[in-house]
C-alpha cells in the first residue's frame, strides 16, 4: 500500500518524516499524470507545487487556518490532500469536480477563484476580519510571480504594508504564468539572484550562523543584523522590505526541510511576511518541464510521449486571427498586437516571433493593456488588443474612459467568447456583448466562420473607430451552406443567407449550424447572419416586423445582449412580432463539455 492511499486529510501529514514526504510527493505526481492525462486539465502548475502544497498543509491547521490560492488552477494537490482523491476521475467533467477551488465542494476551499491577482486582497480581508473578531488563526495566500504583474496585487501590497496586516504571502516564483513572465519585477528578482555576490554572501551568512553556538546570543544577533543589512543593499526582498513587508527567501520550493524552516521563521514575524519560494513548473515530468507553456492546460494526452490524444488538422478561430493579423502587420508597420500574458492562447505568438517590434506582452494587466493601446492609437498606430472574453471584464473602465470616450481606433480581438467548457464559470465568455453594447462609439462584430473573421479584422483596421470582434474557442465549421458567398462587410449591415416568407432565424456569431437545424429545410424560413450587435441593421428590424415569428441566437447572457438590443428597437418601433431568444439565462454556467453545456444552458 502506497503512502498516498493512507493520506486523505491534512492531519494525516503531521507525523510523516521528510523521507516519507518525498515518497508521497512522487506518488502524487504519478497520480496527477495518470488522472490528468485522461481528463485534461492544468498539469504543469500542479506538478510544480507538490512539495509546497504538502508543506503548507502540514504546517497549517486548515480549515481553521485560511489558505487562499491565487487563480486556483494549481489547487489539485490541495484537493488530493483535503479528501477529494476520488473526484479526479471526473475532474472538470459535467457534474464532476471543478478544476479550481470551489466552496461548494469543501470547507477547505474559501473562494471560487479563476482570475489572477486576487489572493492577497482576499487574504487581507480575512485577516483584518480575524483581528476584529479576535480570532487567532493563520492566513496564507499562495500567489505566482506572474500574478505580481497584476495591478490588484500591487494595490493590496501597498495597503497591507501600510496597515501591517498579519498575512503570510507565499510567492511561488517559477518565472512563468502561462508563458515566461515579463516586466521589471520579474527581471529584478531574476537579476539579483543571478549575481555571484548575492549567492556568495548568502551562503557565507548561512555557514557563519550554523557555526554559532546555540547559546551564543551575541553571535546570532550579529548574523541577524548582517542579514538585515544585506537586504538593504540589493537582495530580492529589498522592494518588499521598503513597503513594510518582511521578506524571507528565496528558498527551494522542492525541499521540505527548506520549506519547513522558512514557514516556522515566518510564523515568528509580527505583521505581513512574504516568503519567496522558487519552484520549477512541470517538476518531475520531463515533457512538462521542457514545455511548461504547452502543459499549462492540456487536453487528454499520452503520458509516455506527451502527445495530445486529440490531434486535429483543422484551423481554430485563434489560428485564423493570428495568421491574418501577421499578414496585415507585414504590410503596415503601424499595426501592433498587444496581449496580457496570453501570446500563445490568443495567436499573437506568430506576430511576436516574426515581427517582435510590433508585439507587446504587458503581463497580467488587462486594464493597462487597454490604456496602453489607447496611447498608441492616439499617436497614429493601430493597436489590436487580443484578450479572452472572461479577462476583458477586468478592463471595462479603461474601455469606457480611455478608448470609447476618446473615440480612439483600438481593436479588441475577443477570443474564447461564449462557452469554453471545462474551466467553468470563471472562464466562460458570456458577458462581453452585454458589458460592451451599452458603451457609446464602439462597434461590435462577430463572424459566422473563419473567412468572415479575416474580413472583419481587415475592415476594422480600415475604419477609425473602437471595434470589438468576438469569436469562440475551437475549430471552424465552414461551408455549411453550399456556394455561400461572403458579402463585403459594411458597418451595421447584416448578411441575408436564406429568404423565406413567414419566419426568421437571426444569429450573432458562429451559430449557422444551429440556425440550419432550426429551419430544417423548410421554405418559409429566412436565415440572417447579424454580423453586428452594434449598430444593429435597421433593415433586419423591419424584416422581423413583417415576420410571424423570429428566433434570435447568441452565446451570451440574455440580459443586455444582442437579442436585448433587437427587442429595444422592436419596442421603440411598436413592433409586436413573436420572439424566441436562445441564449444564456440569468445564471453562472458550470463546467463540462461544451456541447453538453449548450444543451443545458443555451435555451
Amino acid at each position: 500500500m502506497g503512502l498516498l492511499e493512507k493520506v486523505n486529510y491534512p492531519k494525516d501529514l503531521k507525523k510523516l518524516s521528510t523521507k516519507q514526504l518525498n515518497v508521497l510527493s512522487r506518488e502524487i505526481r504519478n497520480f496527477l499524470l495518470e488522472k490528468v492525462s485522461k481528463t485534461g486539465g492544468h498539469l504543469a502548475s500542479n506538478l510544480g507545487v507538490v512539495e509546497l502544497s504538502i508543506a503548507l498543509h502540514k504546517f497549517l491547521d486548515c480549515p481553521k487556518d485560511s489558505l487562499i490560492w491565487d487563480v486556483g488552477h494549481q489547487c489539485y494537490v490541495h484537493k488530493i490532500l483535503t479528501g477529494r482523491k476520488k473526484g479526479f476521475d471526473q475532474l472538470r467533467q459535467k457534474g464532476g469536480m471543478s478544476g479550481f477551488p470551489d466552496p461548494k465542494e469543501s470547507e477547505y476551499d474559501l473562494f471560487k477563484t479563476g482570475h489572477a491577482s486576487t489572493s492577497i486582497s482576499i487574504a487581507m480581508g480575512i485577516a483584518e476580519a480575524n483581528l476584529r473578531m479576535r480570532k487567532k488563526s493563520k492566513v496564507v495566500a499562495v500567489i505566482g510571480d506572474g500574478s505580481f504583474t497584476g495591478g490588484l496585487t500591487l494595490e493590496a501590497i501597498n495597503q497591507i504594508g501600510y496597515l501591517g496586516t498579519p498575512v503570510t504571502i507565499i510567492m511561488n516564483d517559477n518565472r512563468m504564468s502561462i508563458a515566461e513572465n515579463v516586466g521589471a519585477l520579474s527581471r529584478y528578482t531574476k537579476r539579483i539572484e543571478k549575481t555571484k555576490t548575492y549567492r556568495d554572501v548568502k551562503n557565507l551568512l548561512d555557514q557563519v550562523k550554523e557555526n554559532c553556538h546555540p547559546d551564543d546570543k551575541e553571535c546570532i544577533r550579529r548574523i541577524s543584523k548582517l542579514r538585515k543589512l544585506f537586504k538593504k543593499v540589493g537582495t530580492p526582498g529589498l522592494l518588499f522590505e521598503k513597503l513594510g513587508i518582511n521578506y524571507i527567501g528565496p528558498v527551494d520550493g522542492h525541499s521540505f526541510s527548506g520549506l519547513e524552516k522558512v514557514l516556522k521563521e515566518g510564523e515568528k514575524v509580527t505583521g505581513p511576511v512574504l516568503i519567496h519560494v522558487r519552484t520549477k513548473k512541470g517538476m518531475g515530468y520531463g515533457f512538462a518541464e521542457d514545455r511548461a507553456d504547452k502543459f499549462h492546460g492540456v487536453s487528454p494526452f499520452v503520458v509516455e510521449n506527451g502527445n495530445s490524444k486529440k490531434c486535429s488538422k483543422e484551423k481554430s478561430y485563434t489560428d485564423v486571427f493570428g495568421d491574418q493579423l501577421l499578414k496585415m502587420a507585414k504590410k503596415n508597420d503601424r499595426i501592433v498586437g498587444i496581449t496580457a500574458a496570453m501570446s500563445s492562447g490568443t495567436g499573437l505568438n506568430k506576430l511576436a516571433n516574426e515581427l517582435p517590434s510590433q508585439f507587446f506582452d504587458v503581463g497580467i494587466c488587462e486594464g493597462h493593456a487597454v490604456t496602453f493601446a489607447a496611447g498608441m492609437a492616439k499617436s497614429g498606430y493601430r493597436p489590436v488588443v487580443a484578450i479572452y472574453s472572461t479577462f476583458l471584464q477586468r478592463s471595462l473602465d479603461q474601455i469606457i474612459h480611455d478608448v470609447c470616450l476618446q473615440k480612439l481606433p483600438v481593436i479588441f480581438a475577443i477570443d474564447r467568447a461564449g462557452l469554453v467548457g471545462e474551466d467553468g464559470p470563471t472562464h466562460h465568455g458570456v458577458f462581453d456583448v452585454s458589458f460592451l453594447r451599452f458603451i457609446p462609439n464602439i462597434v461590435l462584430m462577430a463572424p459566422k466562420d473563419g473567412n468572415e473573421l479575416e474580413m472583419m479584422l481587415s475592415y476594422a483596421l480600415r475604419i477609425k473607430k473602437p471595434v470589438a470582434i468576438r469569436y469562440p474557442r475551437g475549430c471552424i465549421d465552414d461551408n455549411l451552406i453550399e456556394d455561400v458567398k461572403h458579402e463585403q462587410i459594411t458597418i451595421g449591415k447584416a448578411e441575408y443567407l436564406l429568404k423565406g416568407r413567414d419566419k426568421i432565424v437571426v444569429f450573432y456569431g458562429n451559430h449557422l449550424a444551429r440556425a440550419l437545424k432550426i429551419v430544417g429545410g423548410k421554405k418559409d424560413f429566412s436565415i440572417v447572419n447579424a454580423r453586428f450587435a452594434k449598430p444593429i441593421d435597421n433593415r433586419l428590424i423591419k424584416m422581423i416586423g413583417r415576420a410571424k415569428e423570429a428566433t434570435i441566437i447568441e452565446e451570451n447572457a440574455k440580459a443586455g445582449g444582442f437579442a436585448s438590443g433587437i427587442l429595444e428597437k422592436l419596442i421603440a418601433q411598436k413592433i409586436n412580432t413573436k420572439i424566441k431568444i436562445i441564449g444564456i439565462e440569468d445564471s453562472f454556467v458550470d463546467h463540462g463539455n461544451v456541447d453538453g453545456l449548450r444543451k443545458k444552458y443555451l435555451v
